[in-house]
């Protein structure tokens, strides 16, 4: 596939977006979690910069590295940059991104008492929509990163955790969202040069179509979240 074919995967509605955040944090549905009262001594600051994001994003990355291998230790550390920066960007809030922010602070807390049990399983899932809600909300100040890219990674760190649970039709429909999300990004890493990343990700993408065992289905998880990691450079350039 050549670059002029690659530029011509058009890429789905934004709408589409909306449903697979929708989807995937329960927004505006439902809320995660028991939400935390901000006290006088922890009033948000007003124009958080787009670095509040990246505490709580790669806090949030961290703890679920950390709890996927089962290593507790300091963990619990990583819980109040999180907490700080929430409280920071909530000065930022449109209305329409309300509902994310509430969502974010109930995964929070859901977080914070994971690591407290050394739930392995909830830590994880708890951080990662954390990641997605962090990108979402990040938005906002205009970060660089298309939001499909936190959606892609959302996915591989989910097939991960579903991988374990056994669910097979829950993982293939888990891909399937992958596979909506994915191919919105094609045009946009293609625009910045990144054929080389759109090949390697679309292989991984059909080996998917063959993957018919948990544990199949965990190795390109894997494989997924390692690419992501690769994709987020190329618009961070």
């Amino acid at each position: 596939m050549n670059k002029k074919q690659l530029v011509q995967v058009y890429g789905i509605p934004r709408v589409v977006v909306i449903l697979l955040l929708t989807a995937f944090v329960g927004v505006p549905a439902c809320f995660a979690g028991q939400f935390r009262t901000t006290t006088a001594a922890n009033l948000p600051v007003p124009n958080a910069s787009v670095n509040e994001f990246e505490i709580l994003i790669g806090n949030a990355r961290d703890i679920y590295d950390k709890s996927k291998t089962n290593h507790w230790k300091h963990l619990d550390k990583k819980i109040n940059p999180i907490i700080k920066a929430e409280q920071s960007i909530s000065g930022m809030m449109h209305d329409k991104d309300i509902p994310y922010y509430k969502n974010l602070m109930g995964a929070t807390s859901d977080l914070e008492r994971a690591v407290a049990a050394q739930d392995r399983i909830v830590s994880m899932k708890s951080a990662n929509k954390i990641m997605l809600l962090g990108a979402r909300l990040a938005e906002t100040s205009s970060a660089a990163t298309p939001i499909n890219v936190a959606v892609i990674g959302f996915c591989g760190r989910k097939l991960e955790i579903l991988a374990e649970t056994e669910s097979v039709f829950e993982l293939s429909e888990t891909v399937s969202k992958l596979h909506l999300a994915w191919q919105q990004l094609i045009p946009q890493i293609t625009a910045r040069g990144g054929i080389k990343e759109v090949k390697k990700f679309a292989e991984i993408m059909k080996r998917f179509e063959l993957a018919k065992t948990p544990d199949e289905y965990g190795k390109l998880a894997a494989a997924v979240v390692d690419q992501v990691d690769i994709i987020e450079k190329i618009f961070k350039k």
